[in-house]
C-alpha cells in the first residue's frame, strides 16, 4: 500500500514538472496566434497600398508621357498633321496633369523636392514649341521637346519608378552618337563609341530581353560589324534599322 502512495506520488510530481516545463517553454516562444497573423496583413496592407498608389501616379504621368513620345516621333519624322493632332492631345493632357499635382504629393514622389520645378519646365518647353508645331517647323519643335525628355528620366530615376524606360532612354542617347557616326559613314567613329553603347544596352537587357529588345541588339551589332569590314556604305541603311527598332519599343514601353 506504501509503494502504490510513493508510485502516485512520483507520478504526480513528474506531470507538475513537465507542465510547468511546457508552459515557461510557452512563454518563451513569439507568439503566432492571431496577434502575429494580423501584423503579417497589415505588412502586406501596407504594400500593396503603396503599389497602387505607385500605379496610380504612373498611369497619370503616362497619361502625359504617351503623347509626348507620339508627339516627339511626329515631329521627328516631319510628319505636320500628326504632330498638330499628338501635340494638342499633349497639351490637354500636361494640364490636367498639372492641375491634379499642383498640390498633391501620393507617397511615390512625397520627397521629390525637384518635382515642380521639373514639371514646370516641361510646360515651358512644351509651350514654346506651340507656335513651330503649328506653323510646320517640326525639326525646331523636335529639337526642343527632346530637352523634355531627360526631364522625365530624372523624374523616374529619383523615384525608382519604371527602371527600363529610364534603362532605354540612358541607352538612346549613346545610340545617337552611332546613328551620327553610322550616317556619315564615319566607320572609325562608329568603333569608337560603340563600347559605351554596348555598355548602355547591356544595362537595358538585364532589366528584359523581349523581342524587341534583341532586335535593338541584332542591329546595334550589325552596324559594328559592317564597321569592323569598313563597309561605309551600307551604315546609314543599318542606322535606319537599328533607330527604326529602338523606336518601336521605346513608343511600346509604359
Amino acid at each position: 500500500m506504501t509503494n502504490k502512495l510513493i508510485l502516485a506520488t512520483l507520478v504526480l510530481a513528474l506531470t507538475i514538472s513537465l507542465s510547468t516545463a511546457m508552459d515557461l517553454q510557452s512563454a518563451q516562444e513569439p507568439s503566432i496566434g492571431p496577434a502575429s497573423a494580423d501584423t503579417k496583413e497589415a505588412a502586406q496592407g501596407i504594400s500593396q497600398s503603396q503599389a497602387a498608389n505607385n500605379s496610380l501616379f504612373l498611369e497619370d504621368f503616362n497619361s502625359v508621357n504617351n503623347p509626348y513620345k507620339e508627339t516627339l516621333f511626329a515631329t521627328g519624322q516631319g510628319r505636320r498633321n500628326e504632330s498638330i493632332n499628338y501635340y494638342a492631345n499633349l497639351t490637354e493632357a500636361l494640364t490636367a496633369f498639372q492641375e491634379k499635382y499642383k498640390d498633391y504629393r501620393p507617397e511615390v514622389i512625397k520627397s521629390d523636392e525637384q518635382f515642380s520645378d521639373d514639371m514646370m519646365n516641361v510646360s515651358a518647353i512644351i509651350s514654346d514649341v506651340k507656335d513651330e508645331v503649328y506653323t510646320g517647323n517640326l525639326t525646331d519643335a523636335h529639337k526642343k521637346l527632346e530637352e523634355v525628355r531627360p526631364i522625365f528620366q530624372k523624374i523616374l530615376n529619383r523615384n525608382g519608378l519604371l527602371p527600363l524606360s529610364v534603362a532605354l532612354v540612358d541607352f538612346h542617347d549613346v545610340m545617337e552618337l552611332v546613328l551620327d557616326a553610322a550616317n556619315n559613314k564615319d566607320a572609325s567613329k562608329v568603333l569608337e563609341v560603340y563600347p559605351k553603347a554596348d555598355e548602355k544596352l547591356r544595362a537595358v537587357e538585364v532589366i528584359s530581353n523581349e523581342p524587341g529588345i534583341k532586335a535593338i541588339r541584332a542591329n546595334l551589332d550589325e552596324v559594328m560589324s559592317l564597321a569592323k569590314e569598313n563597309k561605309a556604305a551600307e551604315l546609314p541603311g543599318k542606322a535606319g534599322d537599328l533607330k527604326a527598332s529602338y523606336v518601336k519599343v521605346y513608343l511600346a514601353t509604359s
